[in-house]
C-alpha cells in the first residue's frame, strides 16, 4: 500500500501536465492532495490516473481532495473551526480490510497564534477520530507545523516570510506535532530518518518540513518506507512542495 501527500500550490491550474507526471511517478494507491483548489483539475488528474476521487471544500479558498485506487466506502469533510483549513476523512476498502485516511490541511504561518490554532485543530481531530468507526488509519497532509528538533532554514525563506518571523524574534513554537505524537501517532518520515531534514517546501530552495504522514500504532508496525520524493524532473514545475511517499505492507484482518 503506497500512500502519498502532495500540496498542489493554489490548485495547480496550468501545471496539470507536470503534476500528472509527478503523480504517475509516485504510483501511489492513495494520494492526499492539499491546496486542491480547482475541482476540475482534480477530476482530470483522477481520470488520467484511473483513480477514484473525493473533492471537498475547505474553509476560505483552500480546498482538499483524496485520490484512491481502492473503493471509497464513505467520506466526511470537516472544515469549521478549529478544523481549518480542512480535514477530509475517507474510509477505503483496502486489501485486508478498511483503512481510514485523514487528509489534513491546517492553517499556515509559524506565528504563535497560528500554532495555537493548529494545536487546537489537533485536539479536534483527535476527538473526530475517536468518534468515528475504529479502523487502521493514517493522518496525512500539509500540517504547516514544525516538529521538535526539526530545523527551519529561515535565512533562505522568501523576504515576506522573514519579515513576518521578525515579529516573534524568529522563534518557532512547536505545539501541534508533539500533541499528535503524545496521542500515540508515529511520524513515519522521522521514524525512519531520525537525522535528515526531510524538507518538503520549497522545491527551488528547500527550507522547511510541513508535510507529514502519521500512522496509528497498527499502521506504524506495517511501515516499510517513507521518503520525500525529489527525483523527477517535473517536480520543480509542478508545485512549490515536494511529495511525501510512504509504503506499508498489506493489511490482514485479525485472526
Amino acid at each position: 500500500m503506497r500512500v502519498a501527500t502532495y500540496n498542489l500550490e493554489f490548485g495547480g491550474r496550468g501545471r496539470e501536465d507536470a503534476i500528472h507526471a509527478v503523480l504517475s511517478h509516485l504510483n501511489a494507491d492513495v494520494v492526499g492532495l492539499t491546496e486542491a483548489d480547482d475541482p476540475d483539475v482534480v477530476a482530470e488528474l483522477a481520470r488520467q490516473l484511473d483513480m477514484r476521487h473525493i473533492w471537498a471544500e475547505g474553509s476560505g479558498d483552500r480546498h482538499i481532495a483524496t485520490l484512491s485506487r481502492y473503493p471509497i466506502l464513505d467520506w466526511q469533510i470537516y472544515n469549521t473551526p478549529p478544523l481549518t483549513q480542512a480535514v477530509l476523512a475517507t474510509r477505503l476498502d483496502a486489501p485486508g480490510g478498511a483503512v481510514t485516511v485523514y487528509n489534513v490541511h491546517f492553517l499556515p504561518y509559524l506565528l504563535l497564534p497560528f500554532e495555537i490554532r493548529r494545536w487546537q485543530a489537533v485536539g479536534a481531530l483527535l476527538q473526530v477520530m475517536g468518534e468515528r468507526p475504529s479502523t487502521p488509519h493514517l493522518i496525512i497532509g500539509d500540517l504547516n507545523a514544525i516538529g521538535r528538533g526539526d530545523r527551519v532554514r529561515q535565512s533562505r525563506n522568501p523576504a515576506r516570510m522573514k519579515r513576518v518571523m521578525l515579529l516573534q524574534l524568529r522563534l518557532i513554537f512547536r505545539l501541534a506535532i508533539p500533541r499528535l505524537l503524545k496521542a500515540g501517532y508515529v511520524d513515519c518520515y522521522r521514524a525512519l530518518h531520525p537525522h535528515a531534514d526531510g524538507f518538503t517546501w520549497w522545491t527551488i530552495n528547500p527550507t522547511t518540513r510541513y508535510d507529514y504522514i502519521m500512522a496509528d500504532p497498527l499502521m506504524a508496525r506495517r511501515l516499510q518506507s517513507c521518503d520525500v520524493v525529489t527525483d523527477h524532473e517535473a517536480i520543480p514545475a509542478a508545485s512549490d512542495h515536494f511529495p511525501l511517499l510512504a509504503q506499508f505492507t498489506e493489511l490482514f484482518p485479525p485472526e
